[in-house]
């Protein structure tokens, strides 16, 4: 039985760390090391919104004043001086 959790412990350990090194691996950031393939641009990155559309609208927070907030998509928002709303 004890030989049959340690299998079971190293499987599970071996699994961990197998699913853990491609998000740390996927987290670098590009240039930063000379190390780099030059297949490295063909990965798969991460499915993430256009910067110029954050799907958020302008919206006034009790006490905070103007805020982006989240709505619909093809809406963006940004705080400056002010807060501003387009479709994007």
């Amino acid at each position: 039985m004890r030989q049959g959790f340690k299998v079971a412990a190293g499987t599970a350990a071996i699994l961990i760390v197998l699913s853990v090194v491609p998000i740390v691996t996927s987290t670098l950031q590009k240039g930063r090391s000379p190390y780099l393939s030059a297949l490295s641009d063909l990965a798969a990155g991460s499915a993430l919104a256009t910067p110029t559309c954050n799907d958020k609208t302008c919206a006034k927070e009790p006490g905070r004043g103007p805020a982006c907030v989240k709505a619909g998509p093809g809406v963006t928002c940004l705080v400056k001086s002010g807060c501003f709303s387009s479709t994007c």
